[in-house]
Parts: structure tokens; C-alpha cells; sequence
């Protein structure tokens, strides 16, 4: 039975993840979120393939002691490996779209924080069950904000969002090198019809975003079916299916 932990899981890319998983068969499915007692409600009524569970675990990105508590938890009920990890949770504040002059460096620091310590943290808590996968993958909701090489392309004073991701993909490809049996990837969604999606479009003044979430999160599903170390893992891969420059 393959299992799936998704980070964020309660609304926008994740909860459509948390839907897409929740509706194969003999899949165990781990939303992974900040305020269970509130949140959870809503989930619990998800439509769940009958030979798939949802398992419900409290982790926030900023803490440093939720990812291996929820891993504790997940072992108590028989949890002995994970083969999916998605973290997907993250942050992207438009009122910090300035130029890296203007930054508020609390602002900063909250962004790198959530977007590039968090997934950090939630690799360290999930790698000892990944390994015991026979195809532990570990993926990251990224952007195309944070490439390097194509950043006079992406003409957008977003630099405390754009440096967090940049920074989130250099670990995940460096995880993909230091780890011989974890594939990992990192992806960029596309500019995602979220709240957040649709809020930082409008702040670089588009309408909104343009991307359909169920077409970006089927491309995203499919591309994680397929990855493994010998294909697109360590690769910053676009919803679209083309491969990003770092």
C-alpha cells in the first residue's frame, strides 16, 4: 500500500493533491497540517477510495520539533515506510514584492524560514522512512521565481520569495546527490489559480493567476508517478513538462 505525505494539505495545490491521492485505491494518504483541531473537520469528509485511509498529523513548517513528533505519531500506527513526501507548504507575502534595497528583513527571514528551512527540517524528520521505500521520493513545491540563471526573464522585484526558493532548490538537488536511494525533485506549478497564486499575480499587476489547479496538480501527479533516481530526479521540472536552468 503506497503511502503519501503532504505538507500544506488543508487548501490550494495541497488539498487537490490530498484529493487526487485520496481517490486511489489502497493508498494511505497523510495530510500534514498546521492546526488539526481546526482544520481537520473539513478533510475528514473527503471522498476516499475504500481500500485508502487519510491519516491526519499536526506539522508546522517553523517548528523544529512537529516533523519529527508527527513521524513518532505516524510509527505508533504502523507506519513503517513513506514512499511519497510532497512538502508544499510554504508562504508567499506580496507585501514583500520590493527590491532587495527595500526589504524587511523580518519579512526575509519569515520567507526563508517557512519556503527553505521548513522543507529542510521535514526532509531530516521523513529520510529514515523514505530509505525503507523501495521508491522514496521527496518533492518540493518550488517556483519558477527562484530560478538564478533565468532571473533577467523574470523581471519581478520579489526577491525575499524568489531567494527562499532559490535556496529550497539548491538543497533538494543537493539531497538528490547525497541520498543513493531517494529520488528527489523539485517543481514549479505554474502561476496556480490560488488565493496566494491569484493575491501575487495581482501585486506584479496581472488579474490574477492563470493556471488551472487541477491541471497543474494532474501534471504534477503524473511526473511523480513516473520519477525516480534514474529519471528526473534532482531535475527543476515545470508543470508544462519542461526542465528549469537552475
Amino acid at each position: 500500500m503506497p503511502t503519501v505525505l503532504i505538507t500544506g494539505a488543508n487548501k490550494g495545490i495541497g488539498l487537490t493533491l490530498l484529493k487526487t491521492y485520496l481517490t486511489r485505491p489502497q493508498t494511505t494518504v497523510i495530510a500534514a497540517i498546521r492546526n488539526p483541531n481546526t482544520q481537520s473537520p473539513l478533510l475528514l469528509t473527503l471522498p476516499t477510495a475504500p481500500s485508502s485511509r487519510l491519516l491526519i498529523v499536526q506539522i508546522d513548517s517553523t517548528s523544529n520539533t512537529d516533523a519529527p513528533t508527527a513521524i513518532t505519531s505516524l510509527l505508533e500506527q504502523g507506519i513503517t515506510s513513506l514512499d511519497i513526501v510532497i512538502a508544499n507548504a510554504g508562504i508567499v507575502d506580496p507585501s514583500a514584492f520590493v527590491p532587495v534595497a527595500d526589504i524587511n528583513i523580518a519579512q526575509l527571514q519569515e520567507h526563508l524560514d517557512i519556503n527553505t528551512v521548513g522543507p529542510v527540517r521535514l526532509f531530516q524528520a521523513t529520510l529514515p522512512l523514505l530509505r525503507r521505500s523501495p521508491r522514496g521520493r521527496f518533492v518540493v513545491m518550488s517556483s519558477l521565481m527562484g530560478t538564478i540563471a533565468g532571473m533577467g526573464d523574470v523581471a519581478i522585484p520579489i526577491a525575499a520569495y524568489g531567494a527562499s526558493k532559490a535556496a529550497v532548490n539548491f538543497f533538494t538537488r543537493k539531497m538528490h546527490f547525497e541520498n543513493e536511494r531517494v529520488a528527489t525533485l523539485v517543481v514549479h506549478p505554474g502561476s496556480v489559480k490560488t488565493d496566494s497564486g491569484n493575491d501575487a499575480a495581482r501585486a506584479v499587476g496581472y488579474p490574477g493567476a492563470f493556471v488551472e489547479i487541477e491541471d497543474s496538480v494532474k501534471a504534477v501527479v503524473e511526473k511523480i508517478d513516473t520519477l525516480s533516481k534514474e529519471n528526473g530526479s534532482g531535475e527543476f521540472w515545470g508543470f508544462d513538462g519542461s526542465v528549469i536552468a537552475w
